[in-house]
Order: C-alpha cells, then structure tokens, then sequence
C-alpha cells in the first residue's frame, strides 16, 4: 500500500471552552487534528464539538500553534482505519471530568481513572492517540487521561518520526 503525507496539527483556541481545556490540562494547545490531502484537498479528521469529523483543514485550522509532518509519510490504510470513528460523539462529560481528574492528579497526586469516561464518544486527543497507537509512535498517558499537551509531547520527543514544520 502507499503512504501518504500526513501532518498533526495544534491550535489554541481563543474560545472560552480552548481557554478552558488549556487551563485545566496545564497544556500550551487546546486541539489536535490529523491532516491530510483526500482528491487533492487538504482535509482534516477531528473529534470536536458535534463529533468526529472529515472536513477541510482550512475550515478547523485557527491559532494553529505546532505542526508536526511524519518523516516518510504514513500508510494509507492508517488513515482509512482511523476513518471508522467518523460520527463518533465527542465525550463532553469525559472532557468536563477529565479536568477534575487532573487535578487530583497533580495536587494530590492521586492516579485515578476518568468515572465519566466512554470508549463510545472521543475528545480530540484521544483521536489522535488512537491515531498514534495505530501508527506506532508512542504516548506516555492512557486513553481515557490523554490531553492535547501530551500528544504534543509525543510529537516533541519522536524525532526520528515526526518532524517539526511549524511556520514562523
């Protein structure tokens, strides 16, 4: 099978809810998508409000922060497994608990699991490290704990895979 070039993009959005997310999971970015070209368009697969979705990456590529280009592409039946969760819900109350878990977390250094947590609904970094699991790189932080921060981290660290194309 081909490989096809593939980008992982941050934002950081100005919304109260990116402001939010930030705030609560101590993260630099408060979105992750995965892009690539679909008949010669950029395209983007993202879990965000109203559900995972494939849509133009112009249209979900505000306050882009960091941009990370897998070194040698990826394959193309990556991207089309990845493509089974389009429609998935996105988990709002996995996203509201997920916040008070990191808080106890980091305060009281309690490592407990989401209670709110759903393999049926993603939030956008859980998109990715379903991503990323299939793909082989590597992430330090469960599925159902995972922020865009620690799959930002990811990209940081996997040099050899994932190089840096942020614009300055």
């Amino acid at each position: 099978m081909s490989r096809q070039d593939v980008k992982i993009v941050f934002t950081a959005s100005q919304s109260w809810f990116g402001k939010l997310i930030r705030r609560f999971t101590k993260s630099r970015v408060s979105h992750v998508f995965v892009q690539f070209p679909v008949w010669g368009q950029d395209c983007a697969v993202e879990a965000t409000v109203g559900g995972t979705r494939l849509v133009l990456a112009g249209k979900t590529r505000h306050h882009v922060m960091r941009e990370f280009s897998f070194v040698g592409g990826v394959e193309k039946e990556s991207l089309i497994n990845i493509m089974q969760y389009l429609g998935t819900p996105y988990d709002y109350t996995g996203i509201l608990f997920l916040a008070w878990v990191r808080i106890a977390w980091s305060w009281l250094k309690l490592k407990i699991t989401n209670p709110r947590w759903s393999s049926r609904a993603l939030k956008c970094s859980e998109l990715a490290f379903l991503f990323f699991k299939e793909v082989g790189v590597p992430v330090r932080t469960a599925r159902e704990l995972v922020s865009p921060e620690d799959i930002l981290c990811a990209c940081e660290v996997d040099k050899d895979t994932l190089e840096d194309v942020t614009e300055t």
